[in-house]
């Protein structure tokens, strides 16, 4: 599928690995009572 998107949006290579990096890192729990933590693993 091609996403056609101007040139002035695309990030740098620098911005896309801190992106990755947070979002594989990245945790959300929801507990049976309805509260959800979020965290961050190292």
């Amino acid at each position: 599928m091609t996403h056609f998107t101007p040139d002035v949006f695309k990030p740098s290579e620098k911005t896309l690995r801190l992106i990755k990096q947070l979002a594989y890192t990245y945790r959300a729990k929801t507990f049976n009572d309805g509260s959800m933590v979020s965290f961050c693993l190292n």
